[in-house]
């Protein structure tokens, strides 16, 4: 059962306690997905704590797939780290970690830990897995960016 780690970095122009609430608030995912994956919020508590929990459908290519996530770790400004309960990996883990850099700069890393299901067949999926992380982050990136540049005006 191997585990597989993508990390991604980013900068924001704003407080790490804006960007914190940012992605404490699960009704801005459809706002940082890219256009060829639809995401529906099924369920999810609000406010968010740790321990709450949201339930999203995910349809790319055509395919609908059911996650329940858990935040595991929600300890604002610093970290949020959510778990996979059931959805389509056999484990799927996502850290983020925000970092001040002064008053209005944010550097945030975010982890994923991932195991694909099916052994060994299913690793020979991962450089598609990876390609597409790969795009979706960048994506999310460049959309908080562009929503924390818009905050401005």
């Amino acid at each position: 059962m191997k585990t597989y780690t993508l990390t991604y970095e980013c900068t924001f122009n704003t407080s790490v306690q804006n960007v914190c609430a940012f992605h404490t608030d699960t009704r801005n995912l459809p706002f940082i997905t890219p256009p060829l994956v639809n995401v529906t919020i099924l369920e999810m508590d609000i406010p968010m704590v740790e321990k709450s929990t949201v339930v999203l459908k995910i349809k790319r290519f055509g395919i609908p797939t059911i996650w329940e996530m858990k935040i595991d770790t929600l300890n604002c400004p610093h970290t949020i780290t959510d778990v996979m309960i059931k959805g389509p990996f056999k484990y799927f883990r996502h850290e983020r970690f925000f970092s001040a850099m002064d008053e209005k700069t944010t550097r945030m890393k975010e982890t994923l830990s991932i195991v694909l299901p099916f052994g060994w067949l299913g690793s020979l999926f991962f450089p598609l897995i990876k390609r597409e992380m790969d795009a979706m982050f960048t994506f999310r990136h460049h959309a908080t960016q562009h929503y924390f540049s818009e905050e401005k005006r």
